[in-house]
């Protein structure tokens, strides 16, 4: 159309498009500066609204003089031309241009305005889309022949938007949710969005409520172990293991809070209440560059930002625990809050006696979240938790023989400022101020036997803490559809205390000694480009994360380079491989058996390195019908400067200085996984299938030869299945198979005469009551973790009620049955020989194994408003 025009409009584009005109400004929209000209010329300007960005902002340089200068200045970069014909000047488009403009904003809940992490924008004309990031918000370019965007996110009804003119506004979605009863939809949309690597986790929510749990509990990270790669070091433990490292290889951000002990009643529930929890990540290999400090994961949870219309409440009650949630505005759509409160009703169910014989034990949590609308474009985030554990465990109690008393006190206290902002449509940034706190405090009263006839009491107290305060920036820039730049830093001060030991006698070693404190300042910078390439068949995304630790005596730099490479494939289908080098500047001296909180955090030194990892992945990934999934990986990591010890390390043994008694050495881990899912419709389920293996070496342990880790598991299976009945009706079941741990077994015992014959009964400071009845025993161990205790196994079965659901008052039934077969899974499994002051109750010399859970049934009730 502009071609034709050419030659009629050359004889009038002189007179018109050189008319005199001045702006009186030289700053303003483009419809301000047409308008300007019709007004003050009189000359007519036609356009198409579809096309012309109207309310775009734009900057004369000043030297224009004439309608065509003008026009030509405010049109730059539009592909767009002015045209004389007639007496008028048109606005045209170039007819091998597109033009394309930003679309941004925040994706949130209709009814509560809370916002919506990961929903998914899809533009049907270009088929390409984003995801909202960790705090609602998403950029999107689109082109001007554009009409509708889809935006969707598992558990919400999806919208097509009609788009408005484009202008420099925020486009904020409100999502409506799906009926509660309804099937839970896990990936949607068929721009393949939601999933962003093969190695990345974002776990439904519903999967809390969905599959039964011991005791009802339901537990964020036990439903992560549903997936393959992550599995646990015990029966029914919320410990998490990724890929055979440690439970302390993996980091845990609340709401980007770092967490240090995880557990409660040892590690049998996690600390993250599921009431409070608004969204999990779990990133097992292609770490995103923001990510550091861990070696083998990262788990990313996100709490409830609270409701800004109304006031919701919840209250659940189970075997083990009541808890009460409640969240609404304080402000109507400026300022909401979530409180939730959790606590175990051990000691009130069950009665005094049951406290006598076995011990008395509480715990509790507190969630609270403080949300605050700035304005459009900046909100703040208070959140605060703490967490507490306290157990007595007396002599007196008729069940376990015991010659002390324990008394067992750990807390975590987290907080954390956040500032989120939209600094304009394609950048958005957020700095954090957090504040991390784990402390433990361990007594025990003691009785020593010197003779049959005398005893010396003792009152011992351990302490050990970590506290941490940090800054950090993450800032995103979206520069198109196709290319995204992530950037960003932080500064860690870290105060470790790992172990102060106080006694009322002075024996040499058992006098009072402070804890070695450790003062460290940690400082990070990353930086992470993502392109699309190809149209969009190859997504590339290099990063490298910097990380340097600063303390008296020893500092110590990191650059860790990460890339991720994916090749996407016809019929949803994909391929991708990743490479993350990570660095650990602290490490957790465990014991052999469980994660117990006595365990100790310590720094690297100047004699302890920080301990690194190279892991690469292989992925392949298919969907098919909107409804299932299968995806297979192969990894593998190297491991070096881990640390160990060869004894066992708690806040009672300083001794001497922990630092002697570290080995460091390296390790392997690689094997395989298999997902598959099916993820809509009235039969819904999961099965993951990992064959692993892990290898750790020290100069110093087992004669220098490899030797299988302690968190080694050869076979992982997960099935987990679920059926709807009806809309108010459901059935699951999940089975878990986990190959047994290693366990070192002596290969000859050789009885110790010397014993016997030592006068009166002393050896090693230690006194034997049978000294001289019984023969002490010496056993020879020809290698460690030589043998595998049986497997570990247990089917469940549940079923789920909802009442109420057309009324404002909802009443949900859980009830279900663990280890319905009732299996005997070793729990702790020990070598030795026990007796009492009582010769004759002398066991004999053998493997004792303990199991904690047979068939156990279980009914809870949430009441909900």
């Amino acid at each position: 159309m502009l071609g034709g025009f050419n030659a009629r409009a050359q004889h009038s584009s002189d007179s018109i498009l050189s008319h005199p005109f001045t702006p009186k400004h030289t700053q303003g929209t483009i419809l301000s500066f047409i308008q300007e000209i019709q007004h003050s010329t009189g000359i007519a300007i036609s356009y198409s609204s579809s096309f012309l960005h109207l309310n775009k902002k734009v900057q004369l340089h000043g030297t224009e003089k004439t309608t065509g200068m003008v026009l030509n200045t405010i049109l730059q970069g539009t592909g767009i031309q002015a045209a004389a014909v007639n007496g008028k000047i048109f606005l045209l488009r170039e007819s091998s241009q597109t033009q394309y403009y930003t679309l941004s904003g925040f994706v949130r809940e209709e009814t509560s305005k809370e916002v919506i992490i990961g929903a998914s924008i899809y533009d049907p004309i270009t088929k390409r889309g984003t995801v909202s990031n960790a705090y609602g918000f998403y950029t999107l370019q689109v082109p001007d022949t554009c009409n509708l965007i889809v935006y969707s996110h598992v558990g919400y009804e999806p919208i097509l938007q009609k788009l408005p003119p484009p202008d420099d506004g925020q486009l904020d979605i409100y999502l409506s949710a799906r009926n509660f009863l309804q099937p839970v939809v896990v990936n949607a949309g068929p721009d393949d969005t939601i999933q962003l690597h093969a190695g990345y986790i974002n776990m439904p929510l519903s999967y809390l409520n969905s599959f039964p749990a011991l005791l009802g509990e339901k537990d964020v990270l036990k439903s992560l172990q549903f997936y393959p790669g992550a599995g646990s070091s015990l029966e029914s433990s919320s410990n998490l293991l990724i890929r055979g490292g440690g439970a302390d290889q993996n980091l845990y951000l609340l709401d980007g809070v770092p967490i240090y002990h995880t557990g409660h009643l040892f590690g049998l529930f996690s600390i993250f209440n599921g009431d409070a929890v608004k969204d999990v990540s779990l990133y097992k290999d292609a770490f995103p560059a923001r990510y550091g400090g861990r070696l083998s994961s990262v788990v990313d949870i996100r709490t409830k930002d609270g409701n800004m219309k109304e006031w919701h409440g919840k209250a659940v009650i189970s075997p083990v625990s009541g808890s009460a949630e409640l969240d609404g505005p304080i402000v109507k759509d400026r300022t909401s809050m979530s409180l939730s409160f959790r606590r175990s009703l051990v000691d009130a169910l069950y009665g005094k006696n049951y406290l006598k014989d076995y011990g008395n034990y509480y715990l509790y949590d507190i969630n609270l979240k403080v949300n605050q609308v700035i304005n459009d474009k900046n909100r703040l985030y208070l959140s605060f938790y703490k967490g507490q554990d306290k157990m007595l465990i007396s002599s007196e109690n008729p069940t376990i023989d015991l010659f002390d008393d324990y008394d067992f006190s750990w807390s975590n206290i987290t907080s954390a400022l956040k500032w989120a902002s939209v600094v304009s449509p394609r950048i958005f940034t957020n700095t954090t101020v957090t504040y991390s706190r784990f402390h433990n405090l361990f007594t025990q009263k003691s009785m020593i036997p010197l003779s049959f006839n005398d005893s010396l009491y003792v009152k011992g107290q351990g302490v050990s803490r970590v506290r941490d305060m940090a800054i950090n920036n993450e800032t995103e820039f979206t520069i198109n559809n196709t290319h995204k730049l992530s950037f960003g830093g932080g500064y860690t001060y870290h105060n470790l205390a790992p172990t102060a030991y106080s006694t009322n006698i002075a024996l040499g070693v058992g006098v009072k000694r402070a804890a070695p404190t450790y003062f460290m300042s940690e400082v990070n910078a990353y930086a992470e480009d993502q392109m699309s390439l190809l149209e969009d068949r190859l997504i590339v995304r290099p990063g490298l994360h910097i990380g340097a630790l600063i303390q008296k005596g020893a500092g110590y730099t990191s650059a860790q380079p990460r890339l991720l490479v994916r090749w996407k494939f016809n019929h949803g289908q994909f391929i991708e491989a990743s490479y993350a080098t990570m660095t650990q500047f602290v490490h957790q001296l465990t014991t052999p058996v469980i994660n117990l909180p006595t365990d100790l955090w310590v720094p690297s030194t100047d004699n302890i390195k920080p301990e690194r990892s190279y892991s690469y992945s292989l992925a392949y990934e298919k969907k098919w019908d909107n409804d299932w999934r299968i995806s297979v990986d192969g990894y593998y990591k190297q491991l070096s400067d881990i640390v160990t010890t060869n004894t066992v390390l708690n806040i009672f043994d300083n001794s001497d200085l922990w630092e002697k008694k570290v080995i460091a050495g390296s390790g392997t881990n690689y094997g395989g996984e298999v997902l598959l899912e099916k993820t809509k419709g009235r039969f819904t389920g999961i099965f993951a299938y990992t064959l692993a293996w892990a290898w750790r070496q020290f100069d110093r342990i087992n004669a220098g030869r490899r030797y299988p880790y302690k968190e080694d598991r050869r076979h992982t299976i997960s099935l987990a299945m679920k059926y709807q009945f009806k809309p108010n009706w459901s059935f699951s079941a999940s089975w878990k198979f986990a190959s047994g741990a290693p366990f070192t077994l002596p290969q000859q015992i050789y009885p110790d005469m010397d014993w016997a014959r030592h006068i009166n009964g002393y050896l090693d400071e230690r006194y034997s009551p049978f000294s001289t009845h019984l023969v002490n025993y010496l056993p020879f161990f020809a290698g460690l973790n030589n043998y595998r205790l049986p497997p570990v196994h247990h089917l469940d079965l549940g079923t789920t009620i909802y009442l109420g659901n057309k009324s404002r008052f909802k009443h949900i039934i859980s009830a279900g049955v663990y280890n319905i077969y009732n299996r005997a899974n070793p729990f702790i499994v020990s070598f030795d020989q026990f007796s009492y002051f009582n010769t004759d109750q002398v066991y004999p010399l053998q493997l004792y194994q303990y199991s904690l859970f047979r068939t156990l049934p279980y009914l809870n009730y949430t009441f909900k408003f």
